[in-house]
């Protein structure tokens, strides 16, 4: 008599470990006594044909300490530190005094492709809020997500002179040092760690390990006197160029974008609204150095909460930065204050320039000159009247399109 109707086993392929293991588990409900009298060996075959193999001599299995030790292999990866893909044959051989031998061989075919990890960052240098997230799809085909693990070690460098290593799991993750954030470089390792059953073979559980390495850098934003003083400083150049000079079309248009994108600054700062105000700070920036982003070099101390300054003296309306009137032509949503598609038709665009005319799109201001920070904009040529959007305009979004007087 065997133990054919008590024996069991199961295997866990493991690349988080600093060598790859391939480990082997007794899982038998065997008659008590039983186990404490056992020894057992596995022998495995991968899908490179290799097989390597225990015996009754040098048993991988037997009674230790309370229970049954497991067997542990060497999982071999494939030329791409990859899991090897292919059949996987395991035999488990047991021997208990009063049974026959008995032997149980099972196999599986492993098809697995490591997720893509993707990271995300939240940089509000406004409050200020420095986080990283993964965001990373770890659906796979015929496997079932057990759970996964992920671990952070960021790098500051630095913080006032001296790097620091902050180090933590879970997602989102908090990048602050003691409390406070840092105008610094971060480099960013995130390491995942997701755990996988195979469907239809329960007994195969793969454990993979998948690392991402990114630098971010967070800088603290110019104050708003410094970019007042960058807004005065393009409104001279404006004023010192004859209305017929050849530059004077493209500096009105540097002008009003700056200008509008000022305005927007504050007014959203001060209603807490901080999300992609960013971007219009490097915008800015970009329009007062002559279309280059300025170089910047990290203080290393810490970045302070953003003084927006008071709800009037701090906000400065449109008109009141340009020092020129403006017509609104349409405000309200797609589909229903103007129309969808790429194409709006209006005969007071007739005879405007492209640099008079300003379009706030879902809150985000956009001219004709596309700075490379985005892939919204529209042309016009002077004489028509209409102008094209680039991407299309769908419904639901919220559109405003302003002319600018001369």
């Amino acid at each position: 008599m065997d133990l054919s109707a008590y024996i069991g086993f199961a295997a866990t392929l493991d690349k988080s470990q600093s060598s790859p293991v391939l480990l082997l588990a007794d899982t038998g409900t065997y008659p008590p006594g039983v186990p404490q009298q056992l020894t057992g060996y596995f022998s495995v075959t991968q899908p490179d044909g290799i097989t390597v193999a225990g015996s009754f001599t040098a048993p991988n299995v037997q009674w230790v300490g309370g229970q049954l030790t497991k067997g542990s292999f060497t999982l071999r990866l494939d030329n791409a530190n990859g899991f090897q893909q292919g059949a996987y044959s395991i035999t488990y051989s047991i021997r208990v005094p009063g049974y026959d031998d008995t032997f149980l061989t099972k196999t599986f075919n492993l098809s697995y492709t490591s997720p893509v990890a993707t990271m995300s960052n939240s940089l509000d240098l406004f409050t200020p809020d420095l986080k990283v997230e993964d965001l990373t799809n770890y659906t796979q085909d015929g496997w079932n997500s057990i759970t996964t693990n992920v671990s952070w070690s960021v790098l500051i460098q630095s913080v006032l002179g001296t790097n620091r290593t902050i180090t933590g799991s879970g997602s989102p993750f908090d990048m602050n040092y003691q409390g406070s954030y840092y105008d610094a470089l971060y480099g960013v390792t995130m390491t995942l760690t997701p755990v996988y059953q195979l469907q239809g073979s329960t007994w195969v559980t793969l454990i993979d390990k998948i690392l991402l390495f990114q630098t971010l850098q967070a800088q603290i934003p110019p104050t708003l006197t410094q970019l007042q003083a960058g807004l005065t400083a393009l409104n001279l150049q404006l004023d010192g160029t004859l209305s017929s000079s050849p530059t004077y079309p493209a500096l009105l248009n540097s002008y009003n974008l700056a200008s509008s994108k000022y305005d927007s600054l504050v007014r959203r700062g001060q209603a807490n609204d901080l999300s992609g105000l960013d971007t219009y700070v490097w915008q800015l920036q970009k329009i007062f150095n002559n279309g280059v982003n300025p170089t910047y070099v990290n203080t290393n101390g810490v970045i302070p909460a953003y003084d927006w300054g008071s709800g009037g003296s701090g906000s400065v309306a449109w008109s009141n930065i340009t020092g020129k009137p403006s017509t609104v032509l349409v405000e309200g949503y797609v589909g229903v204050a103007i129309p969808a598609g790429a194409t709006y038709t209006d005969a007071r665009l007739e005879n405007v320039s492209a640099s008079r005319i300003l379009v706030f799109r879902n809150k985000v201001e956009q001219d004709n000159s596309n700075l490379s920070d985005g892939d919204t904009y529209f042309t016009k040529n002077q004489a028509d009247g209409f102008m094209t959007f680039s991407p299309a305009l769908t419904a639901g979004e919220v559109v405003k399109i302003t002319i600018m007087a001369l």
